[in-house]
């Protein structure tokens, strides 16, 4: 059996405080716990005791007399409990006092065991060997709370780099299917540019968490990027489509989810693409979705991406003047838009004009068929 004063396994002895201000009684405390295999420092005031600690040294446990000149036994014990390094070290209390209310006192004052004098040396060393191997195992429960600590800091850390990592390779992708939609759509990289900064606005001033607002912003640059799959005769066409053309071009949504699902993409783009679409009557497309069963990050996208076809010129349209534009928003809430979302646009509207004002693009001629074209619902017409 391993000695309870070496700490087991080659460690070091523990420590035991042995405070009095008569060199006699220290004496005795020393004969009671000498084979112990502590290791004994002895101190003839509590002062010099409390000063040791302040110095950095932290015993394993104390015995103590209460009646000492400089600093007695209930102060020193009323400070080691009072702080948070110092409050586990076991502390015995030794007095010549057996009035009930000395006790008291002392318990009160934070003290773990009490022993009156005079004592016996078995009873001073198995009161000093109980509170010992509870020292021991709050000392063993506290190590491995720190190894906890420790892994899961580790654990945290490498879970913050994977997904940096990852964040880094969708930022790629999306980067690169950004390029290839522009390569393929007529509509320019200021369309998507405005689309990201009126997304990020709507987010911001619903409250949304910034992170939220981040990934919407971000990812609201695919929204159509499964145009991609969308033959040039109807992707370029100058002029309004037709039925049949109009439900081919309607496929985007899915393509662009596939396509970004397949990239392994963040979410929010893969919900941005699929669902900017939808209306909040359920009229939308690809799925009828009502309400808030859209997406918030496509509700928001939704309505920057219409503002932005109203105000901008097409080769299908004339721009629509601001106050034109917004009358428009007005009149589909609730209908085409999430309420919410209209309603934190007009109050944002001046970072709304100051976007489109930066932002704005080069004239284009705009191009009315000769013959009879499809025509959507009013809105729905203006983004293909």
């Amino acid at each position: 059996m391993i000695p309870i004063g070496t700490g087991g396994s080659g460690a070091p002895a523990r420590t035991v405080f042995l405070v009095d201000d008569l060199p006699e009684n220290l004496a005795r405390f020393e004969l009671a716990l000498v084979r112990e295999g502590y290791r004994l420092r002895k101190f003839a005031d509590g002062a010099d005791a409390v000063a040791a600690i302040d110095d950095g040294e932290l015993p394993d446990l104390i015995v103590m007399d209460v009646m000492m000149p400089r600093m007695d036994g209930l102060t020193v014990c009323r400070r080691l409990k009072s702080g948070s390094a110092t409050a586990p070290i076991p502390i015995v209390l030794v007095t010549g006092l057996d009035q009930l209310e000395d006790k008291i006192r002392g318990l009160e004052a934070g003290a773990d065991d009490f022993l009156t004098k005079p004592f016996h040396p078995l009873e001073l060393r198995a009161r000093v060997r109980s509170l010992m191997r509870i020292k021991i195992l709050h000392d063993e429960l506290d190590q491995k709370r720190r190894i906890l600590q420790d892994e899961k800091l580790l654990l945290e850390t490498l879970v913050h780099e994977r997904t940096e990592e990852l964040e880094s390779i969708t930022l790629g992708l999306v980067a690169s299917l950004e390029k290839a939609h522009q390569l393929r759509d007529k509509e320019t990289g200021l369309h998507i540019r405005r689309v990201c900064l009126y997304s990020e606005i709507l987010g911001t001033t619903l409250g949304l968490d910034p992170l939220y607002v981040t990934r919407i912003r971000r990812y609201a640059t695919l929204h159509d990027v499964g145009k991609v799959g969308i033959p040039d005769a109807i992707l370029k066409k100058e002029g309004r489509l037709t039925p049949t053309e109009y439900e081919e071009m309607k496929k985007h949504s899915q393509y662009g989810y596939d396509l970004l699902a397949l990239a392994q993409a963040d979410e929010t783009a893969r919900q941005i693409a699929l669902h900017h679409h939808e209306r909040f009557d359920g009229t939308g497309y690809p799925y009828g979705l009502k309400g808030a069963a859209i997406p918030l990050e496509a509700r928001v996208v939704a309505l920057a991406d219409v503002y932005d076809a109203l105000t901008t010129r097409r080769c299908y349209k004339d721009a629509f003047s601001p106050a034109e534009a917004e009358g428009e928003i007005r009149r589909s809430r609730g209908s085409h838009f999430d309420p919410d979302v209209v309603d934190a646009m007009f109050k944002s509207l001046g970072s709304f004009n100051a976007v489109r004002e930066q932002y704005g693009d080069e004239p284009v001629p705009v191009v009315f068929p000769t013959t009879e074209g499809y025509l959507p619902a009013p809105v729905a017409t203006l983004v293909k």
